[in-house]
């Protein structure tokens, strides 16, 4: 598959270049709300890329310029309360498994919020490794609005990056923030107008995609799982990593850069 190729589908991809994916959730006609096809297609079009060595960062928006991901589509949602428990679980595992994904992947995924991000659309959007709105942005865990709780991740998710009371309060009143006050809240890097919103992130992800990408990867990991190890296992595992590290050539290509004072060339290997 060629690095030009636009695929097509409940998800397109479109390589910004050799290094970059851009993962567009494909159903503006209903704000981009999850059914089971956009689900799987999105979690099996992250798999993919992620297993892609020449990929070094990805972007997810949706199409369209009002919604990121509006939560679940109502009309054809994998739930309904008759199912049985197994059935349950098996259908709010197709949400959990898009955050699951998102967060333990190794590239590294830059959300490009265009516009609303409620219920398991906030959740895919907090499970991004960063975030960047427009002004027309507005997140919202608003799971409270139809008496649930977030099913897909955001109780977890959403005190790791605010703090457990902002969360609260977030979680408790359904609460949507907006444009600027999605970054004052700690919820996104920054916030641009509009038409400025794919430019800002396709500079991001290419200063992501200029980085030693092995480095790249296990700083993601070691990141991710900082709040569900003890100290001891972190620095285990970041003695490892930086092994690791250290037997690349990127690592030698970065030192030998610095020595002859020019900018590296990084290959991933």
């Amino acid at each position: 598959m060629s690095k030009t190729d636009h695929i097509s589908g409940p998800v397109d991809v479109d390589y910004t270049n050799e290094h970059i994916a851009r993962v567009t959730l494909e159903r503006p006609d209903a704000l981009n709300a999850y059914n089971e096809s956009l689900l799987r297609a999105l979690v099996s079009t992250l798999q993919t890329l992620n297993d892609d060595p020449d990929i070094r960062a990805i972007i997810l928006t949706g199409s369209g310029d009002r919604a990121f991901c509006s939560g679940v589509d109502l009309k054809e949602t994998p739930l309904t309360p008759e199912m049985t428990f197994a059935e349950y679980e098996e259908g709010l595992g197709l949400f959990q498994n898009v955050v699951r994904t998102l967060r333990t992947m190794e590239t590294p995924v830059v959300g490009e919020i265009n516009g609303y991000a409620l219920g398991a659309g906030c959740d895919t959007a907090l499970a991004c490794d960063i975030r960047i709105v427009s002004e027309d942005a507005v997140i919202g865990e608003t799971f409270i609005d139809v008496g649930f709780i977030p099913g897909d991740g955001g109780a977890y998710l959403l005190p790791r990056l605010i703090g457990e009371a902002r969360a609260k309060e977030l979680i408790f009143t359904g609460r949507k923030l907006e444009g600027e006050e999605i970054v004052e809240w700690d919820l996104a890097r920054e916030c641009v107008p509009a038409d400025k919103l794919l430019e800002v992130v396709e500079e991001f992800a290419i200063e992501l995609a200029s980085r030693p990408p092995v480095a790249l990867k296990l700083s993601k990991q070691l990141v991710s799982e900082s709040f569900d190890v003890d100290l001891e296992t972190a620095f285990e595992h970041a003695t490892r990593a930086q092994r690791i590290c250290s037997q690349t050539d990127d690592h030698a290509e970065a030192v030998a850069a610095f020595n002859e004072n020019r900018k590296p060339e990084f290959t991933g290997q």
